[in-house]
């Protein structure tokens, strides 16, 4: 299942993470853009991807 997610902060992200691990794919929005997402984009792998605004 693909799963969208606005907002990063712990339990944002939090979720994110177990939502990988069920092997569902995560996206995610927040305001500060793909620059403050980079290490948990990296953590959650080819199953984590942006999807905010530009």
């Amino acid at each position: 299942m693909r799963i969208g997610i606005i907002g990063t902060g712990r339990i944002g992200s939090t979720l994110a993470r177990i939502l990988v691990a069920a092997d569902h794919q995560v996206v995610l929005a927040n305001a500060r853009g793909p620059q403050s997402l980079t290490d948990l984009l990296a953590e959650l792998g080819p199953k984590g991807g942006w999807g905010g605004w530009s």
